[in-house]
């Protein structure tokens, strides 16, 4: 009975040591001591780290999108497994990637994310694949050119378009102008028809162009640019037309001038061109005329005088008249001679009457060897020059200078720098 006693005894003291050195709240689920997964998905066009990111964008088909993601606290977090789907399809099975998507629609691209314990995480981006509207520029009404458009009547005007998607709200931006470019009418539709209700000017030119826009705002790649021409009085007529030269340089002065049959003057225009002018001259009786167009201050541009007759009740539209320079820059040193004293700067002249020159359209050698840092004042060509093949030289050795006018016209002119030395002096080392 002792003994029984005795073994109780010792079992209950090893129990409350045991227990004495165990805390149970050690095994207890601590939710601070968990890590929060996250996942999220953009889409981009650049791998550059400066690339615009979102969640959604809009595409043409074909065109490729780089879709990223990003997993907290890091992607090498164990997982059951990620994909990416697009409208409940298998799309991708990368973290990133480039694709293309081709099928027209608004698509919705999910990340999916497993986590070891099998719960799910998702992004959703979303991609919009839309073709832009096309523009029919060859069937409209009023046809190009249309003659005798009553300007005290509404004009209807009217046009055709394609859907690629057949899917999409298509509008369109309607612009008309005069012959001035000043603008009549700018409107957005919803239709492919204008009725204009404002009265216009007898005789005149207007132009009227036409842009296609689908509901994400993709312009057609063409828009319809097109003209008409109002009436006038019972035989009256007008001219219209443009003039512009062939040349780098975009702003000139233009003068044209109209005379009659018995080359009596009628009127005079200057214009401002941008590089072309537009002009319209009315109201002018049937009869023979001729039109002279010139270039203001501008004297290597070569007249043009363009004659035509008129009938009754007409505007005629005369073809782009296109004045020609086809004389070069000129090129001469400052005291008018081809051979030139050696100098540490050398000077030359170089003009030309069709505009001014540009230094890059300027080209200096000597000896083969390009010539650098000159500079252009005031028609003065300064050229600073330290060659040491001239700084002793006893035969004459040459110096090209070349220029490009605003036409493309080219001049090359040949120089020839003097002795400054004899034979004797520069062999005497």
């Amino acid at each position: 009975m002792i003994l029984r006693l005795f073994k109780s005894s010792v079992l209950l003291g090893i129990l409350a040591v045991l227990m004495a050195c165990t805390n149970s709240d050690d095994y207890l689920f601590d939710s601070q001591d968990s890590q929060q997964i996250e996942v999220s998905a953009v889409v981009t066009r650049s791998f550059d780290s400066d690339g615009q990111k979102s969640k959604a964008d809009t595409i043409q088909p074909g065109d490729s999108l780089i879709f990223l993601t990003s997993v907290s606290p890091s992607k090498s977090i164990r997982n059951r497994q990620y994909f990416w789907t697009m409208d409940g399809a298998n799309f991708a099975s990368e973290y990133s990637f480039k694709k293309s998507i081709n099928e027209p629609g608004i698509h919705k691209i999910a990340f999916i994310f497993v986590d070891f314990f099998g719960d799910t995480l998702s992004d959703t981006l979303t991609v919009t694949v839309a073709s832009p509207p096309i523009m029919d520029t060859e069937k409209f009404i009023p046809a190009r050119g249309t003659q005798n458009i009553d300007p005290d009547s509404a004009i209807r005007f009217a046009w055709n378009f394609d859907d690629p998607d057949s899917l999409w709200d298509v509008s369109f931006r309607f612009i008309l102008q005069d012959s001035e470019k000043d603008t009549l009418v700018d409107t957005l539709l919803n239709q492919a028809n204008f009725t204009c209700r404002k009265k216009l000017s007898p005789l005149l030119k207007y132009t009227w162009t036409v842009s296609a826009y689908n509901e994400f705002g993709q312009r057609s790649k063409e828009s319809l640019s097109t003209y008409f021409f109002t009436d006038g009085k019972t035989g009256q007529n007008a001219i219209a037309g443009t003039v512009g030269i062939h040349s780098d340089q975009t702003h000139y002065n233009y003068n044209v001038s109209l005379q009659d049959s018995s080359q009596a003057p009628l009127t005079s225009l200057q214009l401002f061109g941008n590089p072309g002018a537009s002009f319209n001259i009315s109201p002018l009786d049937k009869g023979t005329y001729s039109l002279i167009v010139s270039v203001d201050s501008a004297d290597d541009f070569k007249p043009d005088t363009i004659r035509f007759k008129l009938s009754a009740d007409q505007v005629l539209e005369l073809d782009s008249i296109i004045l020609q320079d086809k004389i070069p820059p000129r090129i001469q040193s400052l005291n008018g001679s081809d051979t030139l004293d050696y100098s540490d700067t050398l000077y030359f002249i170089v003009y030309d009457y069709g505009g001014p020159i540009s230094t890059s359209k300027i080209n200096i050698y000597f000896e083969g060897e390009y010539v650098p840092n000159f500079t252009l004042l005031n028609d003065t060509l300064h050229v600073p020059f330290n060659k040491k093949s001239a700084n002793q030289n006893w035969a004459s050795k040459m110096i090209f200078v070349e220029a490009i006018d605003q036409s493309n016209n080219k001049v090359w002119k040949t120089f020839y720098l003097r002795p400054n030395a004899s034979l004797a002096e520069v062999f005497s080392d």
